[in-house]
Parts: C-alpha cells; structure tokens; sequence
C-alpha cells in the first residue's frame, strides 16, 4: 500500500519535521526575545498600574522572561517525546504535542501582546510580531502532518495485545522474540 504524501512529504516525515521545526524554532525564539523581555521595568510598572486585570498584566509583564524561558523548556522535551511517539507508533505523545502546542502558541500570543509596547522601536515591534505569527503560521502547517499521522497510527492499532516482533542474528539460526503485556515466548 501506497502512502499518501502531502507537499512531498508523508504523514510520519512532516511529523519528525514538526518536531525539528519546533525545536529549532524554540532556540531562535529564545535567542532574539531574551534581550526584549528581559528588560520589564517592574517598579515603574507597579507605580503605573492599578486593579485586579491590571495586577494580572504586570505579573505576566514582569516574569514574562521566566514564563516563556520555562514554556519553552517544556516544549523542547515534549518535542523529543515526539520525535520518540514518531519512532514507537504511540499516538498518545502525538496528541499531548498537538494539545501543547496550540496552548503554547496562545500564552505567547497573550505574552506578546502584553510587553510588546512603546519602549521598544517600531522596527522591532514589527520584526517580533512577524516572528510569531510566522512561527504560528507554520506550526499550523506542520499540525495537519501531525494529526494525520497521530489518527493513522490510532486506526493501526490492535485494541488486543499488542505483539512486536523482533528478529535477532545469533550467528547461524534466528530467534523471533515475541513479547506481549502477560509473558515473553522465545
């Protein structure tokens, strides 16, 4: 059977690229935005604002540093337990990336909406937000792959045991080692 390919690419193949793009994505996110977020007054901020949704503000204005630096973090390992669920057919890694990201994308929209003001260039505060909704443009395109692939993998799977087979060179015979979830048949 034939696998169906989109842009060139099957299911599995944009799913590891998604996983690569995202990474890479990442550690260019981080590099640029350490020097604008970083540099959140709080004092002067705490003087400026007054009331319970200006409070939430100044709390995400102040450690947002710390909130993406720690998003992303989550978002690198969760990135490789992709790039494993790809490797080992386990659509739930697939579902927890798919859940993750659009979450991850959201908190960075609200973050960049929240400390992208007139301190900054004109310049800057341009470039910042074709950074993200660039990012977020392509982390929708890369979702289609993963999504595909995490139902194909979810159609494949047996709800009964699951049995991998494994054939190991002992020199002259091969020896097929089938496990299973109760015992192990050599």
């Amino acid at each position: 059977m034939r696998q169906q390919r989109w842009c060139g690419m099957t299911a599995k193949t944009g799913s590891v690229l998604s996983g690569v793009f995202t990474i890479m994505a990442i550690d260019l996110y981080l590099i640029f935005e350490h020097k604008y977020l970083m540099k959140g007054n709080c004092t002067e901020l705490s003087s400026q604002i007054k009331g319970t949704g200006s409070l939430a503000k100044q709390a995400i204005i102040c450690w947002s540093w710390i909130i993406v630096f720690s998003l992303s973090f989550i978002t690198l390992i969760i990135c490789c337990l992709l790039l494993y669920s790809v490797y080992t057919q386990m659509y739930g890694g697939l579902v927890i990336y798919i859940v993750w990201i659009f979450f991850y994308e959201t908190v960075n929209i609200a973050i960049q909406i929240h400390t992208n003001d007139d301190s900054n260039p004109e310049e800057v505060r341009i470039l910042r937000w074709f950074g993200l909704v660039s990012r977020t443009l392509m982390h929708c395109f890369w979702m289609f792959f993963v999504v595909t692939y995490a139902y194909m993998v979810y159609k494949n799977q047996s709800p009964g045991n699951i049995c991998y087979n494994r054939w190991i060179s002992t020199g002259n015979k091969e020896l097929s080692i089938h496990l299973s979830n109760s015992f192990f048949e050599i």
